[in-house]
């Protein structure tokens, strides 16, 4: 598992180095173990798709699949990261300290892994 090792008066930098690292980050935000936001950066000038309360509701779901898979973690290791590809964006989940979740919203024009458009392939066939 991908575990940031610092505190929560750092939250706020993390995201700003996340918002800086790549043109495609639309927005990133640090949820605690219960959905309530830690800490929220948005791109500048960037056209958010969702509302905020259907943003929270994609977090909550993610946080409650967090859930699950730490429970599995014995039989398949711990999580390090979901990427949920959807036709506009990309959605990264990401486990940190303290039970809380990284969310990361990405344009959806970098390239996927060659074996996920092999799979999507068959089976639109």
């Amino acid at each position: 598992m991908i575990y940031v090792d610092l505190g929560k008066n750092d939250y706020k930098e993390i995201l700003e180095k996340i918002i800086q690292s790549d043109k495609m980050v639309r927005f990133a935000i640090i949820y605690d173990r219960f959905g309530s936001i830690e800490v929220k950066l948005e791109r500048e000038g960037q056209h958010l798709l969702l509302n905020e309360n259907d943003t929270d509701s994609l977090a909550r779901e993610g946080i409650n699949s967090w859930f699950t898979r730490n429970q599995l973690a014995h039989k398949i290791g711990k999580g390090q990261y979901v990427m949920a590809v959807y036709e506009k964006i990309i959605r990264l989940s990401i486990p940190m300290e303290n039970d809380t979740t990284l969310l990361v919203s990405l344009d959806n024009l970098v390239e996927t892994p060659k074996i996920v458009d092999s799979i999507t392939k068959i089976i639109k066939k």
